[in-house]
């Protein structure tokens, strides 16, 4: 993944973090703070890198944006800190890059080829270490499908003390660089999935473009990551070497030593908070009143389900607002990344009488997993919802509306689908969003929009006025099907008597 520049981060007291933790298992309870690691793999053994897993924190949001071209599907995260532009405008520039280069790349292999597997982007991150004087996040980009490119990392070091963005290899010290060659060299010498002369080469004068990728473990040994290509085949996948403590430390420059202790620290020390603000800065009066609840029978009356997809997001608070002045109950579809930076957010809308249900942890598309991946991962997103919100997910949708039998098989929970797709990420004009929604749906009907998006929230109140004066009551998914939706599903019968107007 290319690199990204990122502006001033300073978020000390404002992270719940630690590492070393299993990532599916929250250790606090709702309300409180979530500690947890994020795990890859490299060759099927999970990596030993060291994770922050910030929950609980409104300002801390995960900037999620997700669509698709043809058959091509691509999904894209990267985080925001209020109140740091710099940082958000930029990672926003890298991952929407990221983007724009693989839909040129998809285009040549076929987005309409229904006889290959369609291609898929997903670009996630991670947090390295956070601290007033160290922030360091990592990108993992995943190319899936037919397409070529297989797995990237990338990790991005901001030094506060010095208010600068610096490449990962400023961890080592600058008359340091060659014995790190060295030690790479050495560690890798028997690997026999290594090009030997690839390795002479990024080995004899590390650069930041190869060595663009460092961490630390939990136990502070330098862990050195190379994308498929730069020191083996491409078929071998990313090469990944540990160095050992004793031997990194001599090798890191003041700022590397600032950075491993502060990696260290942030497993350690866990920050417990208290999340006051919300995600848009200020949210209206009203966005946690509590829909009134009142008895629908969706048989008798018409009723439509407005859905919200891929949040929290920075205007998910505003969106409750509207929703709340009209007493509309809604169902969101939240992304477990997400709820895990922005706890606050889910529970406020589940005390505001919403439905909570999954879509998956980073928007993977599911038909690409085998059954056990997917189980792994709605039960992680299932276990970050209890923890935000005190709820059990009875409800799920597939990322893209994408399933097989595979999906089927290992989803427990009933799929839900739409009847009317706004195409709001693809038409950022509230205005088209608004008359889509309105002219397409019919009683019983389930219309899918995205929370992420701000032209789709300020879409909402011409959709609750309109419907609202031609009879529609507004439910969750399950008030829609009387608490019993089928497994697959994309609408509700309409009532006998009602009538689409």
């Amino acid at each position: 993944m290319r690199r990204a520049t990122v502006g001033a981060l300073a978020m000390v007291g404002m992270l719940t973090a630690a590492c070393d933790a299993d990532p599916a298992k929250p250790s606090g309870k709702a309300g409180g703070e979530t500690v947890s690691s994020d795990v890859q793999e490299i060759g099927g053994r999970p990596e030993p890198i060291a994770t922050v897993s910030p929950t609980w924190i409104d300002k801390l949001t995960a900037m999620r944006d997700s669509g698709n071209e043809r058959a091509c599907t691509w999904s894209t995260a990267y985080p925001s800190v209020q109140d740091a532009e710099t940082f958000t405008t930029e990672l926003g520039r890298t991952v929407e890059n990221e983007r724009t280069r693989f839909l040129e790349e998809a285009r040549k292999t076929g987005c309409d080829d229904n006889k290959h597997k369609a291609p898929e982007l997903n670009v996630d991150f991670s947090f390295l270490a956070v601290a007033d004087d160290v922030t360091g996040v990592r990108f993992v980009t995943l190319y899936l499908g037919n397409m070529t490119g297989g797995k990237s990392t990338t990790s991005v070091w901001y030094d506060g003390t010095a208010k600068q963005v610096v490449p990962a290899l400023s961890l080592v010290d600058q008359g340091m660089r060659s014995q790190l060659g060295t030690a790479v060299k050495d560690a890798l010498a028997d690997r026999k999935s290594v090009d030997t002369q690839a390795l002479d080469r990024v080995a004899a004068n590390p650069e930041a473009a190869t060595f663009d990728d460092l961490a630390f473990s939990g136990t502070g040994d330098l862990v050195v990551t190379f994308d498929e290509g730069v020191v083996g085949a491409k078929s071998t996948g990313q090469v990944q070497v540990v160095l050992p403590r004793a031997t990194a430390e001599p090798l890191l420059s003041e700022f590397g030593r600032r950075a491993q202790r502060r990696a260290l620290e942030s497993g350690k020390k866990p920050v417990v908070v208290t999340a006051t603000s919300t995600s848009s800065g200020t949210a209206p009066s009203d966005a946690s009143a509590k829909p009134t609840p009142k008895p629908v029978d969706c048989r008798k009356v018409k009723c439509v389900a407005l859905t919200f997809d891929d949040g929290p997001g920075p205007h998910t608070d505003k969106l409750l607002g509207y929703l709340a002045k009209y007493r509309a109950r809604a169902t969101f579809f939240v992304v477990g990344q997400n709820t895990a930076m922005s706890g606050a957010v889910v529970r406020r809308t589940a005390q505001a009488g919403h439905e909570i249900g999954g879509h998956s942890w980073s928007h993977r598309d599911l038909t690409k997993l085998t059954a056990a991946q997917i189980e792994d991962d709605l039960r992680r997103t299932e276990r970050a919802i209890q923890a935000a919100a005190g709820v059990t997910p009875k409800i799920v949708r597939p990322p893209y509306g994408a399933i097989n039998s595979t999906v089927r098989k290992a989803t427990k929970q009933p799929m839900i689908m739409w009847s009317v797709d706004t195409e709001d990420w693809r038409y950022r004009n509230s205005s088209r969003v608004a008359r889509v929604a309105v002219n397409s749906v019919k009683p019983g009907g389930i219309i899918l929009f995205h929370d992420i998006h701000p032209t789709s929230v300020e879409a909402i109140p011409r959709v609750l006025k309109t419907l609202s004066e031609r009879g529609y009551h507004f439910v969750t998914v399950s008030e829609l099907f009387n608490g019993k939706p089928p497994k697959v599903a994309y609408s509700a019968d309409p009532p006998a008597k009602a009538k689409a107007s």
